[in-house]
């Protein structure tokens, strides 16, 4: 599976999931793609969390659907989660790690037609550890 890099999310992404408990690293992810020119719909798993920006609790609110989404929910939920953007023209997904997606789900992707890149943006366009993460995982940082 190739390495993600800003370019696969084409300037959009759909963020899908990511519950209350972790609205730090939600804030940190929106920052993060929006400081690199990443337009950001952020879907989370608990929208009428505070997360200080617009939030939106479904695929009916969503204002459009870009043809990237980082997915951040459990594995058992992930695969209702692949129709709906199945359906919705989403053509390029990544998956946060193997909690969000076991081989079932990869294989679905694939025979979709649909892109997967397995890791955290945070890799990409993050600073502290997240570049170190980046160095280990052999991801190449983008320019900020």
């Amino acid at each position: 599976m190739e390495k993600i890099n800003k370019d696969f999310f084409g300037g959009e992404v759909l963020i899908c999931g990511c519950s209350k408990q972790d609205n730090l690293y939600y804030k940190n992810l929106h920052k993060a793609f929006s400081d690199n020119g990443v337009k950001v719909f952020p879907m989370p798993t608990t929208p009428e969390s505070a997360l200080g920006f617009e939030t939106f609790n479904s695929f009916d609110e969503l204002p459009k659907v870009p043809n990237s989404a980082y997915v951040l929910s459990h594995k058992c939920n992930t695969p209702v989660l692949i129709e709906h953007l199945n359906k919705l023209g989403v053509k390029k997904v990544v998956f946060f790690g193997k909690a969000c997606a076991d081989k079932s789900v990869l294989d679905s992707c694939e025979e979709k037609g649909i892109q997967v890149r397995m890791g955290c943006p945070m890799m990409l366009f993050g600073g502290g550890i997240h570049r170190l993460h980046a160095f280990l995982a052999g991801v190449k940082q983008e320019k900020m």
